[in-house]
């Protein structure tokens, strides 16, 4: 039975994605009506439906993989943690294609290279959320057959199945695994900070023009970029909050039986249940699809 402080995290950490389930669900199905309705969503919103069943499938797996592993720790639990490496790595190459959308629908350059991207970018990002998902699915197999073959090597030597088990466990996690996710992390998190960055260049660009033209500080453009930047931070606060447990654990393996894993994991999954709140009242779609059902029910 888990202590009294672990259980007390267990519940936060369930509570939080519970939030989390329930913010991505209410995406997938306002977004997957639209999608039946017109058999088409404008880009944005294909980005965003995919990045909500990713998370969405995320939460489940992170719930059942943390919680076999703890009271069930045998092979099993190690092949659901492959699983959870797969939606974690197209969780997060959608959430890099939503801060390049963004930056590259609103951003005011106009260098023929951005330019052209800007005309062209809707096209791209079908073929960018198959290639996520071919990236991944690619990452993920070389993963499974190698929890399949250390599942399956032999036991010698004078210690017990358990024990080697467990060693075997934590040496692919330190030299394998780990540095698997912090490479994918720092990949996306480029992406990222790339799109942040020309953003905000792009904001004091425009606000360089609003000086001398006299501008009102109510332009849309503006507003629309400091809303977009504001949606950035708090990317960069979910990659924080994702990539520093992963280097604390590839430098001291964390026991999911340990009160400090499920710190960590009420810590890093924070952010990611609370966000599709954030899309949700960022999006006049999900908005109003929200006021809808709350004013009537029946009706949403």
């Amino acid at each position: 039975m888990p202590s009294l402080l672990i259980l007390l995290f267990m519940i936060f950490f369930l509570l939080e994605s519970g939030v989390g389930i329930i913010g991505n669900g209410f995406i997938i199905i306002v977004l997957g009506r639209e999608w039946v309705r017109y058999w088409t969503l404008p880009t944005g919103a294909m980005i965003l439906a995919s990045l909500g069943i990713s998370r969405f499938f995320l939460h489940w797996v992170t719930i059942i993989s943390d919680f076999y592993a703890y009271f069930s720790p045998t092979n099993s639990s190690l092949y659901i943690g492959s699983f959870w490496t797969f939606m974690n790595m197209i969780t997060l190459w959608f959430t890099s294609w939503l801060a390049v959308f963004y930056c590259v629908k609103i951003s005011s350059f106009t260098h023929p290279i951005f330019l052209w991207l800007k005309w062209r970018i809707s096209r791209f990002v079908p073929w960018l959320l198959l290639w996520s998902l071919l990236i991944s699915t690619l990452i993920f197999i070389p993963n499974f057959v190698k929890i399949y073959d250390i599942s399956h090597l032999p036991v010698t030597g004078n210690y017990s199945e358990k024990t080697t088990w467990n060693n075997r466990t934590r040496a692919y996690q330190r030299h394998f695994f780990m540095p698997l996710q912090i490479f994918i992390l720092l990949i996306n998190f480029l992406f990222f900070l790339v799109s942040t960055i020309s953003l905000i260049s792009s904001l004091c660009q425009h606000l360089g023009n609003m000086q001398h033209h006299s501008v009102a500080p109510q332009d849309p453009s503006m507003q629309v970029h400091i809303t977009t930047l504001k949606s950035l931070f708090f990317f960069l606060i979910l990659y924080t909050s994702m990539i520093l447990p992963l280097i604390v654990a590839a430098t001291d393996t964390i026991s999911v039986c340990s009160s400090r894993f499920w710190v960590w994991e009420v810590v890093t999954y924070a952010g990611i249940s609370i966000h599709p709140a954030f899309l949700i009242l960022n999006n006049s779609k999900l908005r109003r699809a929200l006021k809808k059902m709350l004013h009537d029910p029946e009706a949403a």
